[in-house]
């Protein structure tokens, strides 16, 4: 069994207390001692004299389920000091799956970067995917949501309708079979159909699944701009009637005339709190969103699928409405010049990677919306982009609240691999970012506090047993780093760039990074919910 002992660090623990020196006594997969540890009882030691002890990091809101076949190690997530990602957010992921629509589940999937296994969605449910993700032996841990669109397209469709009673009843036993293999919540993206097409009466239902199996639900609102406090409202309500606890997803105000709105919204979580309602969020630390250029089209455009979609940006009588929605929806994101092309599919449109919206309609002698049009019919709706739509004032003040853990938004990359796509560089350094730059340059909340909402905090929402502390017993996922060296590299022009100051990363116990490389030995884990079971 390997035996290793940190020696002389400082320990923040992750609970949001003070700091103190001591030394880590790891055995095999598990923590055994923490404080002062005599010498010669473990094969290795380590000095991080200087340095910063934690629990490994809870990424509490990533994509990494289809990147993950990709980049197996984890890559750009270890680097950061991430053991542990919590995928198929946003109501968007690989299961359940209806074997009568792959075809539909993997168009949605399509609308994020990454690859599928070589036979496609070949699985129906939890365990399926779960032994598909353990085939490429991890070298990070994986903790799996249900996504709901998943759920909708396994039980409707694609079709913007409410579900018949039997539908309905449907969708909850998928749900309810998902959560008795392991996973630890559903999600829902409530911008992108067919999600969006769900009701809050609909959504409630599946939410008393959750309930009963105490698990959690976490939302991409209906709404982040004009319509965010009925969106929290609605988030608020579902929680109070279906007895879910509820986390809501990448806190923020998109587009620079709600400014502001983004910390009322904290308020009324915080009120809803005082009123017994179980609820948190999540924040990634950048003033800019990134997600499918289909955002800005409106949802009644995407009743029947991406093929329909495609369908009436074709149609004369039906293009106009689309495309003057494209132009009021890109407006309030910040307009055509900063919305900058991420991820496109052809070789034909890789010359747009890292232009912006008006970059292309120059180029074209077109009108911006006309240019989304363009693109999404070339590219069959698969164009990744990145909005520069956020403001300082809810970004900084949301991120100084204990109720807020930070979540990057992001995916497993690598920049040999990846980097042909101009990503968000939150894939890279979004955890750093917080330890570096807010934490140590501007002083905006303290190390401890950053640490407990990287750490404990994900931890307590998902009720996660075994991780999140740095404590005896529980696993040995931990990150060292240098407090006064930390800090992301990875920007909106050069996103391909691991983080510096982060010289050591256990995952259940194997030095995943050593020296600050990656060590390719990486040891991750599929965890499944207590009661959860890989026989179902």
């Amino acid at each position: 069994m390997i035996s290793t002992i940190l020696r002389g660090g400082t320990i923040i623990d992750g609970t949001g207390g003070k700091p103190f020196r001591g030394d880590v006594w790891i055995e095999g997969d598990t923590i055994r001692a923490v404080g002062e540890v005599e010498k010669g009882l473990a094969g290795t030691e380590l000095d991080v004299a200087g340095l910063t002890v934690v629990p490994g990091f809870i990424d509490l809101h990533t994509h990494t389920d289809r990147k993950i076949f990709d980049n197996p190690m984890g890559d750009s997530k270890v680097m950061q000091g991430v053991t542990t990602d919590v995928t198929s957010n946003c109501g968007v992921g690989p299961f359940p799956a209806n074997p009568c629509r792959v075809a539909e589940l993997e168009s949605y999937l399509n609308t994020l970067s990454g690859s599928l296994p070589k036979d496609g969605v070949s699985w129906t449910d939890f365990n399926g995917f779960a032994a598909a993700v353990e085939k490429v032996k991890p070298g990070m841990n994986l903790v799996m949501l249900a996504a709901q669109g998943a759920v909708r397209i396994a039980g409707i469709g694609w079709d913007d309708r409410p579900p018949t009673d039997a539908e309905m009843a449907n969708m909850q036993a998928m749900l309810d079979e998902s959560l008795k293999q392991g996973a630890w919540g559903m999600s829902s993206g409530l911008i992108y159909p067919p999600g969006s097409f769900a009701k809050p009466d609909e959504l409630i239902e599946l939410a008393k699944v959750l309930a009963k199996h105490q698990t959690v639900y976490t939302s991409h609102l209906r709404g982040e701009s004009a319509t965010l406090m009925d969106s929290i409202s609605e988030a608020i309500n579902l929680g109070k009637q279906s007895g879910a606890r509820v986390q809501v997803s990448h806190l923020k105000a998109i587009g620079k005339p709600f400014w502001g709105q983004g910390l009322e919204a904290l308020r009324r979580i915080e009120q809803a709190r005082t009123e017994g309602i179980d609820i948190w969020a999540d924040q990634y630390p950048y003033e800019a969103t990134a997600t499918s250029l289909v955002a800005l089209v409106p949802g009644w455009a995407q009743d029947g699928g991406i093929g329909a979609l495609l369908g009436r940006l074709e149609q004369p009588e039906i293009m106009e409405k689309i495309v003057a929605a494209i132009r009021t929806e890109m407006m309030v994101r910040g307009g055509p010049d900063r919305v900058k092309i991420s991820m496109v599919r052809t070789d034909k449109n890789r010359i747009w990677i890292g232009k912006t919206i008006q970059d292309v309609a120059a180029a074209r002698n077109i009108e911006p919306e006309e240019a989304v049009r363009q693109l999404l019919l070339e590219e069959g709706a698969k164009v990744n982009a990145v909005y520069f739509s956020l403001g300082e004032v809810d970004l900084e003040g949301i991120m100084k609240s204990p109720l807020v853990a930070v979540g990057s938004d992001g995916q497993v990359m690598n920049p040999e691999r990846d980097g042909a796509e101009n990503v968000h560089p939150r894939s890279y350094g979004t955890f750093p970012r917080v330890l570096g730059h807010f934490v140590r340059e501007k002083k905006l909340l303290p190390l401890e506090l950053a640490v407990y909402k990287m750490s404990g905090l994900p931890a307590s929402i998902l009720r996660l047993p075994d991780r999140g502390l740095l404590r005896v017993g529980l696993k040995a996922d931990l990150t060292v780093f240098a407090a006064e060296k930390i800090i992301d590299r990875a920007d909106f022009t050069n996103p391909h760039q691991y983080p510096v100051g982060i010289p050591y990363v256990f995952v259940n116990g194997t030095l995943a990074v050593r020296d600050s490389k990656l060590t390719g030995e990486g040891r991750g884990e599929v965890l499944r919910k207590k009661g959860g079971s890989a026989n179902g």
